[in-house]
């Protein structure tokens, strides 16, 4: 039995045992998976391209397979979209993974049973530990109990394992698309088929359907119309923490239309649905006036109250990417929350696999799924590639990664950087794109850090960062930094800001500054964008089929924005 199966077929306090048995065995538990995935492919073409049979180690593997990049396995992949099989993996692939393209054109990554076990394995420790928090949280806050009285719960009979079902939860993700290859297989978004597999589906506060809406406008009011019918919302979630508060200040703008919707039981009429779509939204909605009455109460004392600080006053968690580029976002959602909410990593991971385990809230960092995926690591140091097992406390590292999904020695490009151990098995954390890096001269900066710092920098001047981008200019030796600030703020002196941020940089990073000294960097220059730009980002992204909930904006632009967004200084 694959180490993953073992935690799929134990109960949860059980499957939690064994998994940390399984990290105090960190090498012997990634030589098994490794060779529990070559033994299953062993008969495949790749398989014996690379004569799986004969690896019996780590050591054998690593000698005999190179790094494999997605170019070297795009024909395979592309034999695998014709429906052929045993190529990468043994047996049929059920559906390819989208990925964003973020980095380049979107590739198809394939999925296979045991891959979609595996992930499932990940996702059961994942709520283990959020669950066991939420139970215990909600076990000491006399309000829930009181509310979970009031609802007729019995609260005796609660546990971990069912408090999550007995309330709603609001969640920012896509359905998979109804794409598919030439050969018939169905292509989707990591977010859509992890949605699929989830436990929490039912227990999603608006119809399912509102996930496949190509509009993006219909998608924010209707999955806010129907979320604000419930008062008993105790989870948000979303990948991207700017994603829910588009949607916050997007309810806020359109709040009487959605309050005379909720009173009524009505669809908006300007909304860009088709007639089947609208019928079957009139069908799910109802009349809800006392509801109506409560939401109508907090707008009348301002716009400042209609968020779910106050209409979702029972939440109690919050789940987003707390690092990496769009981790900066978080801080930016939290004063529409309710006080003393837990924030919980929504777990790091690609569409190539689910890669950490976290453990408890308001930390990035979770520890690496060694029962599920084989990990090596390129050492940001002196490039050694190392096992899991080798890794130091607080360096980085580049990830690469073999699963059970056709991906040998495959690299992510990722950067992670390790916080802990829990038994042998690192805690990791993401840093960066290991394309996400700014290096002009050497100084190897990760640029969303440099945007985290201009957020904070930018808050101490009373300005609030909608969104940044950076633009290497190789000819002027220096960082464009394009900004778009809040609305309703004054322009800001970006001459006198350029030079501020230029010295905290000089201050924060050694080899930046070393590389100012020298004037091999010159000073940085801030750029003030027009209020709309990133909202055009977003929908340039759209255009291309990507769902808002997969959209990642770049950290790093290769040119210059178009000129009409520019503020004239």
């Amino acid at each position: 039995m694959e180490p993953f199966e073992k935690i799929l077929s134990l109960n949860e306090k059980e499957a939690v045992k064994y998994w940390f048995e399984l990290c105090n065995n960190c090498y012997q538990t990634q030589e098994e998976v490794l060779l529990n995935i070559l033994e299953n492919a062993k008969d495949t073409e790749i398989g014996r391209r690379f004569n799986f049979k004969d690896i019996k180690s780590i050591k054998d593997y690593q000698k005999t397979i190179p790094i494999l990049e997605y170019e070297d396995i795009s024909d395979y992949i592309e034999e695998m979209a014709l429906a052929k099989e045993d190529i990468l993996f043994a047996g049929k692939t059920l559906f390819f993974i989208s990925t964003s393209g973020t980095t380049g054109t979107s590739k198809k990554i394939p999925e296979n049973e045991l891959s979609q076990k595996a992930k499932s394995s990940v996702l059961k420790l994942r709520n283990s530990f959020l669950g066991n928090e939420l139970f215990e949280k909600i076990k000491n806050d006399p309000k829930i109990i009181k509310y979970l009285t009031e609802k007729g719960v019995d609260f005796k009979n609660l546990n971990s394992n069912s408090v999550l079902d007995k309330f709603h939860f609001y969640s920012v993700t896509s359905a998979s698309p109804n794409n598919k290859t030439e050969g018939g297989i169905d292509v989707g978004f990591a977010s859509g088929k992890t949605f699929e597999n989830s436990s929490f589906g039912k227990s999603l506060a608006y119809p399912k359907e509102i996930m496949g809406l190509t509009d993006g406008e219909a998608t924010m009011y209707l999955s806010m119309l129907f979320s604000l019918i419930h008062d008993d919302i105790i989870i948000i979630t979303s990948n991207n923490a700017g994603r829910v508060y588009a949607r916050i200040k997007y309810a806020q703008k359109h709040a009487k239309e959605i309050i005379t919707d909720l009173r009524n039981g009505t669809i908006n009429e300007e909304l860009a649905l088709s007639e089947d779509e609208r019928k079957l939204f009139e069908d799910y909605i109802e009349p809800h006036p006392q509801r109506a009455d409560f939401l109508e109460e907090l707008l009348n004392k301002g716009k400042d109250y209609f968020i779910p600080k106050y209409y979702w006053p029972n939440m109690i968690a919050a789940r987003f990417w707390l690092t990496g580029s769009v981790g900066v976002n978080v801080d930016k959602v939290k004063p529409y929350l309710p006080d003393n909410i837990l924030y919980f990593d929504i777990g790091y991971g690609a569409s190539e696999g689910k890669l950490s385990i976290p453990k408890k809230s308001n930390s990035g960092a979770g520890t690496l799924s060694i029962a599920s995926i084989f990990y090596e690591f390129i050492s940001q140091e002196n490039g050694e590639i190392l096992t899991a097992n080798q890794l130091e406390l607080g360096k980085e590292y580049e990830l690469i990664l073999t699963n059970y999904a056709g991906l040998y020695r495959y690299p992510l490009h990722d950067i992670i950087r390790v916080t802990g151990f829990t038994g042998a098995a690192p805690d990791i954390e993401f840093v960066t794109k290991s394309k996400e890096i700014l290096n002009i001269a050497q100084e190897k900066v990760p640029a969303p850090s440099v945007i985290d710092e201009l957020r904070k920098f930018l808050e101490k001047n009373s300005l609030i960062l909608t969104q940044a981008q950076i633009l290497p200019d190789l000819t002027s030796s220096n960082y464009q930094i394009f900004i778009e600030v809040e609305e309703n703020q004054k322009n800001p002196d970006l001459n006198r800001l350029s030079k501020e941020f230029d010295k905290l940089l000089r201050n924060k990073f050694e080899l930046y500054n070393r590389n100012r000294n020298f004037d091999s960097i010159k000073a940085l220059k801030l750029n003030l964008m027009k209020n709309g730009w990133q909202k055009q980002l977003y929908k340039n992204k759209e255009k291309n089929g990507i769902p808002q909930s997969q959209v990642k904006l770049e950290s790093i632009i290769n040119k210059k924005p178009e000129e009409k967004w520019i503020k004239e200084e």
